[in-house]
């Protein structure tokens, strides 16, 4: 399963595409579900550099989801 997500950042105003696999198929999502998003490992602006995960809530106010898949 993976998530395709399409993300602005909100410091540049960059728009880029991000993939997230969610642990090869060992957690089953329904699709509508939100999919837990990772804060450990930093996800980055290509532009700026700066951090778009330090919070869940801080990564959804600058993404949308694109694609859900299993």
């Amino acid at each position: 399963m993976g998530t395709s997500y399409r993300i602005r950042c909100k410091h540049c105003g960059t728009q880029f595409l991000h993939y997230q696999g969610n642990d090869y198929g060992a957690i089953i999502a329904c699709v509508g579900c939100e999919c837990h998003v990772e804060t450990e490992a930093a996800i980055r602006c290509p532009a700026c550099h700066r951090r778009i995960n330090t919070s869940e809530e801080e990564f959804r106010r600058q993404t949308e989801t694109v694609m859900v898949w299993q």
